[in-house]
């Protein structure tokens, strides 16, 4: 029988949208392409203007998509207790939907088992939380499936849970913390 992750790269790597634990909060995931974002956004009922978190399983998946210096890319490969989300430049000619409106891009290195191999099968992939847009959090797969039913491709129900709460943000090049 294959692996959580083995079929979560599966559906990814077809253009499929996952609902999946993270390290923080029950999410939503796809391949960072236009048109897996749209559908993502579409899905969320949200504004493309907003982006989408990338995650990866480490740094060198992100050379795609980051601009930043070496001390920049040390911090960032630094494994911190609590999920840590960096803004970080990003390279031109992204994704408009995996931008939004924003010059700099999240991203975090994750410490999820399933999320970390599912990166290291595919890359880094975009992810947002499990919700309808500004509305509560769904950290259920149960109510996960209510809410978007047959419109999410795969829904797994194996992994260990995050945290529960959202991570804390650092704008990289400033140091400043948007969210603790």
């Amino acid at each position: 029988m294959a692996s959580s992750s083995h079929i979560l790269t599966q559906v990814l790597s077809r253009g499929g949208i996952i609902a999946h634990q993270t390290d923080t909060v029950f999410g939503l995931a796809c391949i960072p392409k236009e048109a897996s974002l749209q559908r993502l956004a579409r899905l969320k009922q949200r504004d493309t203007g907003r982006g989408f978190i990338l995650l990866a399983s480490n740094c060198e998946q992100l050379n795609n998509y980051i601009e930043c210096t070496p001390d920049e890319l040390k911090q960032l490969s630094y494994q911190h207790t609590h999920p840590t989300t960096y803004l970080v430049n990003a390279k031109p000619h992204l994704p408009a939907s995996l931008l939004g409106q924003h010059s700099k891009i999240a991203v975090r290195i994750v410490q999820h088992p399933t999320v970390a191999e599912i990166c290291r099968n595919i890359g880094a992939i975009a992810s947002t939380s499990c919700n309808i847009s500004q509305q509560e959090i769904c950290n259920d797969a149960r109510i996960c499936r209510t809410l978007f039913g047959p419109h999410i491709d795969y829904i797994e129900t194996e992994s260990i849970t995050g945290t529960g709460h959202a991570s804390r943000i650092i704008d990289l090049s400033t140091q400043k913390i948007l969210r603790e």
